[in-house]
């Protein structure tokens, strides 16, 4: 005998739905026999999950004695952490039968409306978003049949709705070493005309260096950098955030002159997911910043490395972006005017 559930989509581009759209498709149920059948049911459901692992090192002094001797010599024990969060959950029952249905195929149709604060499909290193359907064919007293498939949701961020401003990152230092007195000063900035971009867009990093001796720098790093943090709630609030390089610029320096220089490093953005907006979902977020590190040649400052940040939010292409064409990243230095 052979029991065949089958979930059909007829709406969505290939399996990608957006909140407020409607998911419709077909459940097909084909029995090659009659048999006895309580119902069939569909359930959507939407599920984030995060879960990572944390070693403990030698935490004997927090465990019971009969804890201590079982792990006297397990100095890698681990705490796990994990969070769930349910976004969609709903059930439909498409055929009521209780009796017997006969051999043949049937076909019940569907059609369920997404709630506009789903947060986006995401598969991660320590969590995921995931998002299915679930028809099932319920037999008294037998085995249940069923058939899963899984869709997406994806989010437009359209950063001209979002509250964008200049960002400015500053950093200052006095030069001189004890027990001599103060020998000059080093201030530098980096600066943003707007802090919101698409993929495709160039990032315009304005930097600006001013020092009052002799300084060289060695090169300038611009990175924009992706941070994903995880949430978990179990067996306590935790965070973790995992930090991946999108792309970066890797210019060369500069003998500053007197009156300091000016530098537009331009970082194109790639194709990424968009900024995670605040609301959607508490346990896994997206987020961006572009970090701009300078390596600097002197004995004034006990640490020659200076970075700094400018958190930024990458939206979704738009159509008024569409014509963006690929461009290398550009580092040019010039004269600070006094202007």
């Amino acid at each position: 005998m052979r029991i065949k559930v089958e979930v059909v989509l007829t709406s969505g581009s290939d399996g990608v739905f957006y909140p407020g759209q409607e998911v419709i498709g077909e459940v097909i149920v084909g029995l090659t026999k009659t048999i006895k059948v309580s119902r069939v049911k569909l359930l959507i459901c939407g599920v984030g999950k995060t879960e990572w692992s944390e070693a403990n090192g030698n935490g004997a002094r927090f465990l019971s004695l009969e804890q201590f001797l079982f792990q006297a010599n397990d100095t890698a024990s681990s705490t796990v952490y994990s969070g769930k969060e349910r976004y969609l959950y709903s059930e439909l029952v498409l055929c009521q039968v209780n009796d017997f249905m006969q051999s043949g195929g049937y076909s019940y149709g569907f059609a369920c409306p997404l709630p506009k604060t789903l947060p986006a499909s995401f598969e991660g290193n320590d969590g995921h978003i995931r998002y299915s359907l679930t028809a099932t064919l319920e037999r008294p007293w037998k085995h249940s049949k069923s058939h899963s498939l899984n869709f997406q949701v994806s989010r437009q961020l359209d950063i001209s709705n979002e509250i964008l401003l200049p960002l400015k990152a500053n950093y200052a230092k006095t030069l001189g070493c004890w027990p001599c007195m103060s020998a000059g000063s080093l201030s530098m900035s980096v600066q943003l005309t707007t802090n919101g971009f698409v993929p495709g867009q160039i990032i315009p990093a304005l930097v600006i260096v001013d020092s009052r001796r002799n300084v060289k720098i060695r090169k300038i790093t611009t990175v924009l950098m992706q941070k994903i943090s995880y949430t978990a709630h179990s067996p306590k609030r935790r965070q973790r955030i995992e930090s991946t390089m999108i792309c970066r610029n890797v210019s060369p320096g500069i003998t500053l002159p007197e009156g300091g220089v000016l530098a537009e490093d331009n970082l194109q953005v790639p194709y990424v997911l968009p900024s995670t907006s605040s609301g959607f979902s508490r346990i896994i977020k997206v987020a961006y910043e572009l970090r701009v590190t300078m390596e600097i040649d002197t004995c004034f400052l006990q640490d020659p490395i200076v970075t700094l940040t400018i958190p930024i939010v990458i939206g979704t292409l738009s159509e008024r972006d569409s014509e963006l064409s690929d461009n290398e990243s550009v580092h040019v230095w010039s004269l600070k005017s006094d202007n």
